[in-house]
């Protein structure tokens, strides 16, 4: 008998390139899934299925990567197999997706968080939250090779209707915010430049962030002032110093943004959108061409408060603060202008915040 689950993508208000700094996040399950269906068969291999893609079949006992899609969902059947020695046997699974791949709302994350849900219910593993989060980053972080930090999963997870979440990486204590946003709509902008962060600059910009903390003389950003990182900057290559900045204005900017969502005070969330960009761009350099074109178009239309770009960056998409009553406009005049400067159409949409991955019904 088929089972169906699905789990969320996310967007991230603020707090980017923080997770694996020990700093804060504040992510947001949205209504976009990734959904499978999974059902036991006799045929003693796993086979995966996806529209549009080449279809993958693998034996349990020989989980190797191989470079393609697969790999998220063959890292969560070994770090499975190698943590609660769990027998599969055959089983198919089928996959469909309404999260953009290379968009920046986590697609990997979802279809990890996917299959590690369905695997804890069909074969009763009783697995914690806690447990599907960490093991779906150490699926992408040992198996895939990208050493993402702990958001992505986590928000896939704990997602929560009409809410955020203020997450500390250091703890791991969270803390729901609301995120009724009112007379405003978080809307997402799919530049279609996709990133592919595994060959791109994901991984160097975590190792320069890990470098600058080395020269600061420090053990975690945590323990980073700004008084200190002025006092730093005579002894500081300029990239170095620049990495360090983000990380440590970053977390400030999280702070005050979930001063502003407690008390639902969404007016004053754009600046820091805004801000955010701007580190994100010029300190962390993740941005590009296309990306700072959106937001530069943005920021000078009427009823957007705010924009930014979300996600691990080199493309990707831009996630803007929008007036309802402008939305549509916003969103025609934008894609005028992108299509006009790059002869790319890119897609847009409201998101929703969202609760985390679970089964659902047929």
């Amino acid at each position: 008998m088929k089972r169906y689950f699905r789990a969320p993508g996310r967007i991230n208000i603020i707090g980017e390139h923080t997770d694996y700094n020990d700093g804060y996040v504040l992510p947001a399950a949205i209504d976009r899934y990734v959904t499978l269906s999974i059902e036991r068969t006799g045929r003693e291999r796993i086979e995966l299925s996806s529209a549009g893609r080449e279809a993958i079949t693998f034996r349990e006992g020989e989980i190797e990567p191989a470079g393609n899609w697969g790999d998220y969902v063959k890292g969560i059947f070994h770090v499975l197999k190698s943590e609660k020695k769990v027998e599969f046997g055959g089983l198919s699974i089928e996959i469909e997706s309404t999260v953009p791949e290379g968009a920046g709302l986590s697609s990997s994350a979802a279809l990890e968080v996917a299959t590690i849900t369905a695997l804890n219910e069909v074969f009763g593993l009783s697995l914690t939250d806690e447990e599907r989060y960490r093991l779906s980053q150490r699926a992408e972080n040992e198996f895939v090779g990208v050493q993402c930090g702990i958001m992505d999963q986590f928000a896939s997870v704990m997602g929560r209707q009409d809410s955020a979440i203020f997450l500390d990486t250091v703890s791991m204590e969270y803390e729901y915010l609301p995120l009724e946003l009112g007379a405003y709509s978080l809307v997402v902008f799919d530049s279609k430049v996709h990133h592919e962060l595994l060959s791109g600059g994901y991984n160097s910009r975590r190792e320069e962030a890990r470098k600058a903390l080395e020269i600061l003389g420090k053990k975690s950003y945590r323990d980073v002032s700004m008084v200190d990182l002025f006092s730093a900057r005579p002894k500081m290559e300029d990239l170095y110093y620049r990495r360090a900045m983000h990380v440590v204005s970053e977390n400030m900017r999280v702070l005050e943004v979930v001063k502003i969502l407690a008390n639902s005070n969404y007016e004053n969330l754009g600046r820091f959108l805004v801000q955010s960009h701007e580190s994100l761009a010029y300190d962390y350099e993740v941005s590009c061409e296309e990306i700072d074109f959106i937001v530069d178009t943005l920021r000078n239309l009427n009823g957007v408060s705010g924009a930014r770009m979300i996600g691990g960056g080199f493309g990707g998409s831009v996630l803007a603060l929008c007036e309802k009553s402008e939305r549509e406009k916003i969103v025609e005049v934008v894609r005028e202008r992108y299509f006009k400067e790059f002869n790319i159409t890119m897609d847009a949409y409201e998101v929703r915040p969202s609760r985390g991955a679970g089964e659902i019904g047929e």
